[in-house]
């Protein structure tokens, strides 16, 4: 891994690419989205799911604490990579994500029931989960009417007594973060690295086999978040 100190700074959004939404047009894709955060997931997602194969220990330790046999919604649910422990600890997951090539990794390596869907319009009946799982999506999403959205889209589906985790980058990443980025604004561009950690013994199934390290666009940070899990 390149320490942080050479990590690129993450470089702000032009603002004639940040638009308001109303609430009525919260549900809409808008362009910064669909381009700088879709497209640049389906572009990458072998790469990325060579390398962000791993749940987040806190996400598995919530997870664990859910009770036997949860029905789990992934809203967001990327390459997948939150079905095995879910599997692990008795539970069944269900997800969804924006991202075609994502859902198709997490569909036919990771076991996940997946469909490609848009979390502002999750496909799913409302009160029927017992959890949901919103990890890295929030940071995504570029204007405030999203966002709500987003959180009220996630709550719909629960049952009354479900419960939902949202994670999202933080902005003090430079006090300490694990990603070595700066935020000096709150709607950034961050890179996207090919890479693969030192202690990996071997890819994981279907993804590159190489050791070379390149940059590709990053995606919007919306508000402090970030181009994908880091």
């Amino acid at each position: 891994r390149t320490p942080p100190c050479a990590m690129p700074q993450a470089s702000p959004v032009p603002a004639e690419l940040l638009t308001s939404s109303t609430a009525e047009e919260a549900a809409e894709l808008p362009p910064l989205e669909r381009d700088h955060v879709q497209k640049v997931y389906d572009a990458v997602a072998t790469q990325w799911h060579g390398t962000r194969y791993k749940a987040w220990p806190r996400v598995v330790e919530f997870i664990a604490r859910l009770p036997a046999r949860s029905l789990i919604a992934d809203l967001g649910c990327g390459n997948g990579k939150m079905a095995p422990p879910c599997r692990d600890h008795g539970h069944h997951a269900v997800g969804c994500d924006f991202s075609i090539e994502l859902v198709r990794i997490a569909a036919l390596q990771q076991g996940l029931e997946a469909q490609a869907a848009d979390v502002m319009a999750v496909p799913y009946r409302s009160a029927t989960f017992d959890a949901a799982l919103s990890i890295a999506v929030l940071h995504h999403v570029s204007t405030p009417e999203r966002r709500v959205l987003l959180v009220s889209e996630t709550l719909r589906v629960l049952r009354p007594g479900g419960v939902a985790l949202f994670y999202a980058w933080a902005a003090e990443q430079d006090a300490g973060g694990r990603s070595g980025h700066r935020f000096d604004s709150s709607d950034v561009f961050v890179a996207f690295h090919n890479r693969l950690p030192k202690e990996r013994k071997q890819p994981m199934p279907g993804a590159p086999a190489g050791r070379e390290r390149h940059e590709d666009g990053g995606g919007s940070e919306g508000g402090g978040g970030g181009g994908g899990d880091g």
